[in-house]
């Protein structure tokens, strides 16, 4: 039978929690805000990890909302699944939503977690009442939209099409860069970047919470990292345009780590979606208008 157990290693409450799911493995999750509330499941981006969310609890806490964050298989907490699918994650979910008694449910899906949302609200319409899309990415494989990714993901998504383990190879370069000195890895990746996003290096929380979410994602080290990364390139194994469940989106018209373009798309293919362009905000727009956000979800 699925157990939850929990430990503290130094971080914040409810950081160290994982569920032992049915096969055995553990899924890594945290929690923030109202114990009682509606649950909003958060599912990260890549690089990312459960930690990857708003450092102050407040807002959360003031909407009445009970905010679950996961680590993906192989990243911080969770045990790695090899050979897994995009539609292998909703099962995870299903588990821990019927182990804790959260039905129904709403999802959150930032960046890279956004195909992740979609495909929890596929697999169990029933359960989840919106989904929210935050600087999502689009499906890649047999599409045109690797050219809406920033040059360094251009780049990595090439290498991964003609030699995947090069992909594995540049995350152990970042892993590296990383432990040697977070601020300068983190301030050399933001310089690629919009220069709108780069506030939250000037926040002292923020930047911290960024450094324990990429801690953690390395935490097992670089092979998770690589093999999340490599599914984006393959077939989700659905159309994103059959998910029935509401949809809000949120997309930064300065984004250059993934471009409004796909923001745009999916706004024309999710029919019926809330759709909201933020002028002169970029990837980091989750942060910048995290209260709007979260109170999107509810």
């Amino acid at each position: 039978m699925a157990a939850a157990v929990s430990s503290a290693a130094g971080m914040s409450a409810g950081s160290e929690s994982t569920f032992r799911l049915s096969d055995g493995r553990l899924l890594g999750y945290a929690e923030q805000g109202d114990p009682g509330g509606a649950p909003v499941l958060m599912f990260h981006g890549i690089p990312g990890s459960r930690l990857i969310r708003h450092p102050d609890p407040s807002t959360a806490q003031r909407l009445g909302i009970r905010l679950i964050t996961f680590d993906r298989p192989g990243i911080g907490l969770s045990s790695p699944q090899p050979g897994r699918r995009m539609l292998d994650w909703p099962r995870d979910v299903a588990e821990f939503a019927d182990a804790h008694g959260l039905d129904p449910f709403a999802v959150l899906g930032w960046s890279g977690g956004g195909p992740y949302a979609l495909a929890t609200a596929h697999e169990l319409p029933d359960r989840v009442t919106r989904v929210v899309l935050v600087a999502p990415v689009t499906p890649l494989a047999g599409t045109e939209f690797t050219r809406e990714l920033s040059s360094d993901l251009r780049r990595r998504a090439r290498m991964g099409r003609m030699i995947p383990w090069l992909v594995q190879a540049a995350v152990a370069r970042d892993a590296r860069a990383f432990r040697r000195d977070p601020e300068r890895a983190l301030a050399d990746e933001f310089a690629r970047g919009a220069p709108c996003d780069r506030f939250v290096l000037d926040e002292p929380e923020l930047k911290q919470m960024l450094i324990d979410s990429r801690r953690e994602t390395f935490r097992q080290g670089t092979r998770g990292v690589a093999a999340d990364a490599l599914l984006y390139l393959h077939p989700w194994g659905f159309d994103p345009a059959d998910v029935k469940v509401p949809i809000t989106l949120w997309h930064g018209e300065s984004d250059e780590t993934l471009s409004p373009a796909m923001g745009r798309h999916f706004a024309d293919v999710l029919v019926g979606s809330e759709v909201t362009f933020v002028p002169d905000e970029g990837h980091m727009v989750c942060l910048s208008r995290w209260d709007d956000v979260v109170r999107s979800a509810a």
